[in-house]
């Protein structure tokens, strides 16, 4: 999968654009471990990828689109920034940019903003490889509207600690104390399909009882 998502990225950059691999797939290959779920992120826009790809599954006003590229999909997204969050879940608006460099902004944690070129070379532009090295989740911009703007991020960052054996940056623990109540804005269907993404049972309830949720 990674050779056809490489080739993918060639293509793209072939039509005059530029893609990279983002998000779990560069962190986990950066860690010893290959996974199967393939993020891409691109200066292309929806009327452009409609023209040379196949989209299984768009979403044009997110910028977020399934296609298939030699029989394997793909997620791909469009570089972008994203307005305020109303709703505790998604944002208000969303402006489409031209750089890796304005779209990286808006991810939520430093060690999932490396990504991987046409080349298969990393491109690490916040310091994620340092982090990944030490073990440590920290937030990518202001902590405390990181995770104001979306409740659901608190317990993304104890997944990831639970699963991968990190430690959560001081300023990330202390919001995440300072503010657990506002989990309740979430969704219970939401909070339990973050928690069910936990590797191990204990894991699951722990983080349930932190939360005081229930199943």
């Amino acid at each position: 999968m990674f050779v056809v998502a490489l080739d993918l990225l060639k293509k793209i950059d072939d039509l005059g654009y530029v893609a990279y691999i983002v998000g779990g797939y560069p962190r986990d290959k950066y860690r010893g471990e290959d996974t199967e779920d393939i993020d891409i992120c691109t200066n292309m826009r929806y009327e452009e990828i409609k023209k040379y790809f196949e989209i299984c599954i768009s979403y044009p006003k997110m910028g977020s689109f399934t296609i298939c590229y030699k029989n394997v999909l793909f997620e791909i997204t469009t570089f972008r920034k994203e307005g305020k969050y109303l709703d505790y879940r998604h944002p208000y608006s969303i402006t489409f940019v031209d750089t890796l460099e304005e779209d990286i902004q808006r991810r939520d944690f430093v060690m999932n903003t490396l990504c991987i070129d046409k080349e298969g070379e990393y491109i690490d532009l916040l310091g994620a490889r340092e982090d990944i090295d030490h073990k440590i989740i920290r937030v990518v911009g202001d902590v405390k509207d990181k995770m104001s703007e979306d409740p659901l991020r608190m317990i993304r960052a104890l997944r990831f600690s639970i699963n991968l054996g990190f430690v959560l940056e001081d300023t990330l623990k202390e919001e995440i104390k300072r503010n657990i109540d506002s989990i309740r804005k979430i969704s219970m269907k939401k909070i339990e399909e973050e928690i069910k993404k936990i590797d191990s049972p204990e894991g699951q309830e722990t983080v349930r009882k932190l939360f005081k949720t229930n199943k």
